[in-house]
């Protein structure tokens, strides 16, 4: 029940092109606050008990269509179609006691517990909320009906609630006293009236957004002098950040998958950079948002202007498997050997079970699991 959304849309929404500065989203005379979405938190504790307390009934229900998926996609349908299960499956207002004790949870949000009568001005300080321009969620023109009844089909025949309103945020995640980045995820809800009361209700997690096609950057000509001599940023999430590394990061990687899991799983907490020979050679390293068994590390040559890329995909129980990407190397460098065996010493990484190799042209060589010995 993890964040599966890339950074791949941040650009996006620097650019202004994603959502308007200040715009809110107003049903009647009420403005919805950020306190008016669930949304996953960053400890994924509150989707945890929200699907082991609703995803039963779900398998029941849909037990043919679920039968040959794994469980990272039950848990992806689960949360990416919730809408449909309102109603049937997940009751309506229902609230039901944490795991942990002492907290209650609901899927069910009160307009008039979250919304306020007056217009506000968005403080981006703490957690907060804009719209999405709907042209980067639906390739044409949905009326509210169809997105209702393809949203909530339940909801709206079963209960016979009316549907007042749906529509697809970026709800931002504000980290404050650290270098962790702001963290956005969009998710589409829906406000419906039953029973005389306005409730909002999260119909579909994790929306992938439709990418707008622009004029693409042109990386610095000094990029690898410049990454060897930098002493702006010290750790990888400072680094990512940076337009120029994200630049080289998405030209050099240009299978669209790994250049999505390289980002994804750098944008979480982070390690310092390590220079060696003179700085001749750099890594860096973080873990994936809520998942930091999933771990990233980037390998620099600033003088040959090369690099390798590193994915970590762990479990707690089992040994772990490496994907290398290296687009410039067909045989490992001692000194990106080197960095990595410093690197699983540090991360405290056991010897893996498997290693590939994935080459540009797609060929992939699954290498001796003990070269990092």
């Amino acid at each position: 029940m993890k964040k599966i959304l890339s950074l791949i849309f941040v650009s996006l929404l620097l650019s202004g092109n994603a959502y308007a500065d200040e715009n809110k989203w107003k049903v009647g005379e009420n403005y919805l606050t950020a306190k008016c979405f669930i949304y996953e938190w960053t400890s994924s504790d509150n989707f945890e008990d929200y699907y082991d307390r609703y995803y039963p009934s779900v398998e029941k229900r849909y037990s043919s269509h679920l039968k040959d998926m794994s469980p990272k996609q039950r848990s992806d349908f689960f949360f990416q179609s919730i809408g449909l299960f309102f109603s049937k499956s997940i009751p309506i207002n229902e609230k039901f006691e944490a795991s942990w004790g002492g907290d209650q949870l609901s899927l069910t949000t009160n307009l008039n517990d979250c919304s306020l009568k007056q217009d506000f001005e968005i403080d981006k300080s703490v957690d907060f909320y804009n719209l999405i321009d709907e042209s980067l969620v639906y390739k044409s023109k949905l009326s509210l009906d169809s997105k209702c009844i393809m949203f909530a089909p339940d909801v709206i025949i079963t209960t016979k609630a009316k549907c007042l309103d749906v529509r697809t945020i970026g709800y931002t995640t504000v980290f404050t006293g650290g270098n962790m980045p702001n963290y956005t995820e969009y998710n589409t809800y829906g406000v419906f009236e039953l029973n005389n009361e306005k409730i909002i209700l999260p119909l579909k997690f994790n929306v992938s957004l439709i990418k707008i096609k622009e004029d693409p950057k042109v990386l610095r000509n000094d990029f690898f002098s410049w990454l060897s001599s930098q002493d702006q940023y010290s750790n990888m999430n400072q680094l990512l950040w940076d337009e120029d590394f994200e630049i080289y990061i998405n030209q050099t990687y240009t299978n669209d998958l790994y250049r999505n899991r390289i980002k994804d799983s750098l944008n979480g907490p982070p390690n310092f950079l390590k220079y060696y020979d003179n700085r001749r050679y750099l890594s860096g390293s973080a873990c994936k948002q809520s998942q930091c068994i999933t771990k990233t590390l980037v390998w620099f040559d600033t003088n040959e202007e090369k690099s390798i890329a590193l994915i970590h995909d762990g479990g707690f129980q089992k040994k772990p498997e490496l994907t290398i990407v290296s687009y410039d190397y067909k045989e490992l460098p001692e000194f990106f050997i080197t960095a990595v065996k410093d690197w699983m010493i540090a991360q405290e990484i056991r010897e893996p079970k498997k290693i590939n190799l994935k080459y540009k042209d797609n060929k992939i060589e699954v290498l001796k699991n003990n070269i990092f010995n």
